[in-house]
């Protein structure tokens, strides 16, 4: 390559969910690259795009997300944004707590404190870098989720505009405009095709793979690249150091499946397991009795969950789905990493008013083996099967030989006879809501969300209260 010609290597990462197995690959696969980077005299950097973070994760869970730092440091990433599990599943206070310790820059343009109407310290608009003389602009962005950041002090907006004022502002000062989109493919194509100037989105929050990325005339190329880091986007400029542009610009990505595991990565996830191991072995409380879970029907744990709910948000009935709860619960001490294994998904409890109609129709779909044996992806779920309700503060009585959608023949509301076209206040989960699971839910109406607390946490609650493990037994539906 000629000298007056620079290659420029990015490599990066996006929603990696905690899936500790195969960031060891990952990062042997970037030590790798910055070797060879090294003999050739080529710059490398390397980012990640959000969703490091993932609660579901015991390790995650019980270090507070220093684990997820941790790695990121010792991986080289230089710069990241943050995507919707790590700003809407962490406190504030968590946050800065957790990112005192990052070696790297964060950037976001449209989070802000909703106090002081500033960013956080650990937080910035953007960022220039000077690489062998390349400066190159870095702007992030992140899901706007303005119900729940509103809920945990953050003021979020709109992001595309912010983004472009963002660009104009800073493109006199730099070489070379990289986004760091945690917005989705949607609002990356809108991006490419407002913002001309930006020569590459990094993207994430919609999971999509693009083996070489998306690529059209006169546009940046849009980058993603899948879950769970299967695979690393490896995106490659060379770059003009006389003309000062871009000669030639290209995304592939790599499958680290057949990459060894770098062994202090395998070190670093070993010792914060540990210290989250200990963590989460404070005992919660103890109880006297099995309490069982089931997919199909009703039982004694789903429903202490249920009536959590509606007493949580202060409702008239309470609706959770069974596949919330992962396992049973044995008789003896409960720690708080027992309730973690079997209530992991980092969901928040809700409050809407639904139809009676509509109602109904969310019971008699919890009827039906092809719902509660489906696998809703996303939505914050994090068990495997939807599972069938259990509710609380409702009766119902149904013929399981009838029709399918026509088998409930009875429902009491509290001890009140239940009415199609009566509203009713619900206690619920916020997937719902969001068209997760059962969908009718999402047409609920006057919304209220619970946070930073998780329906974990409402069990938690549960648990320690001996009444309410009395009433658990309680039947709510009734053959007929």
């Amino acid at each position: 390559m000629s000298l007056k010609v620079k290659k420029i290597h990015i490599l990066h990462m996006n929603d990696l969910h905690s899936h500790f197995e195969n960031i060891p690959k990952l990062v042997s696969y970037i030590k790798q690259q910055k070797e060879q980077a090294r003999k050739k005299d080529e710059i490398l950097i390397v980012v990640d795009i959000g969703d490091h973070m993932d609660r579901m994760r015991l390790e995650t869970e019980g270090t507070a997300g220093r684990i997820n730092v941790e790695l990121l440091n010792e991986s080289g990433v230089s710069v990241s944004t943050i995507g919707n599990n790590e700003g809407l599943t962490f406190t504030k206070e968590q946050l800065e707590d957790v990112y005192q310790h990052k070696n790297f820059r964060i950037v976001a343009c449209n989070l802000f404190d909703n106090k002081s109407g500033f960013k956080p310290e650990w937080l910035e608009t953007y960022w220039i870098e000077n690489y062998e003389g390349i400066r190159i602009g870095w702007v992030g962005a992140t899901a706007p989720y303005e119900t729940f950041y509103s809920l945990q002090g953050w003021e979020i907006y709109e992001p595309l505009t912010l983004l472009e004022q963002t660009i104009n502002m800073v493109k006199e000062q730099v070489d070379i405009i990289v986004v760091l989109s945690h917005l989705g493919i949607k609002a990356d194509q809108q991006m490419a095709e407002m913002i001309p100037s930006i020569d590459a989105i990094l993207g994430a929050h919609t999971h999509r793979f693009f083996e070489n990325g998306l690529k059209e005339p006169n546009k940046p190329l849009i980058c993603q690249v899948g879950i769970f880091g299967s695979h690393i986007g490896h995106l490659t400029m060379d770059y003009d150091l006389e003309e000062k542009r871009i000669l030639d610009i290209n995304e592939k990505t790599v499958n680290i499946t057949d990459c060894l595991d770098d062994i202090q990565i395998v070190s670093t996830i070993e010792k914060y397991r540990e210290i989250a191991i200990r963590k989460l072995s404070e005992p919660v409380t103890q109880i006297n009795e099995q309490l069982r879970i089931s997919i199909e029907k009703e039982s004694r744990l789903g429903n202490l969950l249920a009536d959590g709910v509606k007493n949580w948000v202060g409702a008239d009935i309470g609706i959770i789905n069974t596949g919330q709860i992962l396992d049973s619960l044995e008789a003896g001490v409960v720690t708080k990493k027992r309730i973690h294994e079997i209530c992991p998904s980092p969901i928040n409890p809700c409050k809407l008013k639904l139809k009676g109609s509509l109602l109904k129709e969310t019971l008699e779909e919890a009827l039906l083996d092809e719902v509660i044996f489906s696998n809703p992806k996303g939505y914050g779920f994090r068990g495997k099967e939807l599972g069938t309700l259990c509710i609380s503060g409702i009766k119902v009585y149904y013929d399981p030989l009838a029709a399918p959608m026509n088998r409930i023949k009875d429902i009491w509301i509290n001890d009140k006879e239940f009415r199609n076209e009566d509203e009713y206040l619900i206690g619920t989960l916020d997937m719902f809501t969001f068209g997760g699971g059962y969908t009718t839910m999402k047409q609920g109406t006057n919304i209220q969300y619970y946070l930073p607390e998780f329906i974990r946490d409402v069990l938690s609650a549960q648990l320690k209260n001996k009444e309410a493990i009395r009433q658990s037994y309680s039947q709510r539906w009734f053959k007929v």
